[in-house]
């Protein structure tokens, strides 16, 4: 956006910040913002507050404490006023009379909603997928693109023995019931567990009860 700072008092545009504007914008905005935060930092560590022994040292500290609250206080309020009528953003624009305008009198003020759009799309995305993704079953997922896997004859074709969830060999081998096929004691028992009607991984039918593999 081609926008400058001015000095204005009436219109949209003016002759353009003095050099001792600038000269005390520069100094203010960053030179009072450093100073500050190197008083506050050399006053905790000096432990002002804390000083019954000395109380000029104190007194300094409550002074630097209803300085800050007094710039807060006095920022809020221009905040407020700069909402309201648009014009100074902070205080030191307000006490030089400076705020940002556009350098052109003409300029078109094109207002791009393509960020605000692209934010809404996607908290609106990031919603959906919270909601719906504790209703989805993995094992119903992985059978469902199974057909499209690249690996389809090898997984088709693949060791039995292993366990269909964590594909590892089952430490603690358990059997799904009644289909007999051959899972982790873990992973098996808390998928039957999270989902009453549990289907196994292999085979898409349902779980009805677990048993240790070997047992009668």
């Amino acid at each position: 956006m081609n926008s400058t700072h001015f000095s204005v008092r009436t219109g949209l545009e003016g002759p353009g910040l003095s050099v001792s504007q600038k000269i005390l914008y520069c100094i203010s905005t960053v030179g009072g913002q450093y100073l500050l935060s190197r008083l506050q930092s050399f006053s905790a560590f000096r432990r002002w507050g804390d000083s019954e022994q000395r109380p000029l040292a104190r007194r300094a500290w409550g002074l630097v404490q209803h300085a800050e609250g007094l710039y807060r206080a006095v920022s809020f309020f221009n905040l407020l006023s700069f909402l309201y009528g648009g014009r100074y953003k902070t205080l030191v624009e307000r006490i030089l009379k400076a705020r940002l305008v556009y350098g052109s009198p003409n300029m078109n003020r094109a207002v791009s909603f393509e960020y605000m759009n692209r934010q809404l799309v996607w908290n609106e995305f990031s919603e959906m997928l919270l909601l719906l993704l504790p209703l989805l079953n993995s094992s119903s997922v992985k059978k469902f693109l199974l057909p499209f896997s690249k690996d389809k004859s090898a997984s088709s074709s693949g060791d039995e023995a292993n366990c269909p969830i964590c594909v590892s060999s089952p430490s603690i081998p358990f059997v799904a019931l009644p289909c007999q096929h051959r899972y982790c004691y873990y992973c098996l028992r808390t998928r039957s567990a999270a989902t009453s009607s549990y289907r196994c991984a292999r085979c898409n039918e349902v779980v009805v009860a677990i048993q240790r593999h070997g047992s009668s």
